[in-house]
């Protein structure tokens, strides 16, 4: 009887646990766009990270061969939902995101991933307003949901301010993230600016945040001066 008993007991537990998913991650590592150098034998992470209690974090450790191509395969008994997959490498004493925002629990081929991207974006002046000398321009400033913000060693510059002015040039180094609706790899990059002492703009019209590719030169970005004060 007690023998039954603990055969019964076995097979509920094996009935009731669920089964694994397999999926795979792969691509190919360059250094640049121009895709003439691979990163041979590099070492790279798959990792998941969340916030949930219920789930667990995980590591994939994985290496690129002589062609820079990589894959990396991880199992998933539940939707993993409350965490972000991404592709990294380790730089330091932590690790750094290659891709992230992967689809989750989803067999995906990333194509082609650029180390160093090359991006930039040639920023002009928006504006409908004369703006004297006395304004200074503070831009590429860190989000901060305090007043007054905080300005640590932003880039600015002294006006007047014409319409169409060359500011900047700037090459993009943010990371690439996968765009689920676009189906590829993109660089997120997110801007922000403001007038002299004015505050941030409640409504945050003096941000912007753009999807680009990551292989391609944007010549034009406008930083509309308008929007730039309260």
């Amino acid at each position: 009887m007690r023998f039954l008993l603990a055969l019964i007991i076995v097979v509920l537990f094996f009935s009731c646990t669920p089964e694994k998913n397999k999926y795979v991650v792969s691509g190919v590592l360059y250094k640049d766009c121009s895709h003439t150098i691979p990163y041979a034998n590099f070492p790279l992470i798959l990792e998941y990270n969340t916030m949930s209690r219920s789930e667990d974090s995980f590591e994939v450790a994985i290496s690129t061969n002589k062609k820079g191509e990589f894959s990396a395969t991880y199992e998933s008994g539940s939707d993993l939902i409350h965490g972000n997959l991404s592709v990294s490498y380790v730089s330091g004493f932590a690790n750094t995101s290659l891709v992230s925002d992967l689809p989750l629990t989803q067999t995906i081929n990333l194509g082609y991933i650029i180390k160093d991207s090359n991006s930039y974006m040639v920023y002009k002046i928006a504006t409908n307003k004369s703006y004297t000398s006395n304004d200074t321009l503070y831009y590429g400033i860190t989000s901060s949901n305090f007043a007054p913000p905080y300005v640590m060693k932003a880039p600015y510059k002294v006006g007047p301010f014409t319409n169409g002015q060359i500011l900047d040039t700037i090459k993009k180094s943010s990371l690439m993230s996968y765009d689920k609706f676009g189906q590829g790899i993109k660089i997120q990059v997110f801007n922000e600016w403001r007038i002299g002492a004015h505050y941030y703009d409640p409504k945050k019209l003096n941000q912007q945040y753009y999807l680009i590719n990551p292989c391609q030169e944007y010549e034009e970005a406008y930083i509309d001066l308008g929007r730039a004060v309260k």
